[in-house]
């Protein structure tokens, strides 16, 4: 698929199924590649503006929920439970016990969710 973007203020303005349906746009105005996959894009129930483009990365992601608590927005960014087990495994095979554990993958990678969304 395919998003037509505002770069500068993000905005998600169409999607299209096919590269044959995209037509010249201001200079304002870009045609994106949409994951709809890796977004996990229901189009029976998710519309543009639920989307945001990011000009520094060039990538489209969700847009987050405006009520969002801290536990859910955890939720949303940690690693999937098999991923994680698989980081500890990968951490406790390197020998990353006690404190050397801070220097893990899993430790690292959990730690910087906490802080991104902290506890309010």
């Amino acid at each position: 698929m395919k998003a037509l973007v505002h770069i500068e203020n993000g905005q998600l303005i169409q999607l299209i199924a096919d590269s044959e349906t995209q037509f010249d746009t201001h200079s304002d105005y870009a045609w994106k590649d949409f994951d709809e996959t890796g977004l996990a894009y229901n189009p029976d129930e998710d519309n543009p503006p639920e989307f945001i483009y990011d000009k520094g990365t060039d990538t489209i992601s969700r847009r987050p929920a405006e009520n969002t608590t801290y536990v859910d927005a955890r939720h949303h960014a940690y690693n999937p439970v098999p991923e994680q087990l698989d980081q500890l495994w990968h951490d406790i095979d390197e020998g990353k016990l006690g404190e050397t554990a801070k220097t893990g993958t899993w430790y690292l990678g959990v730690k910087s969710t906490k802080a991104a969304y902290p506890k309010t």
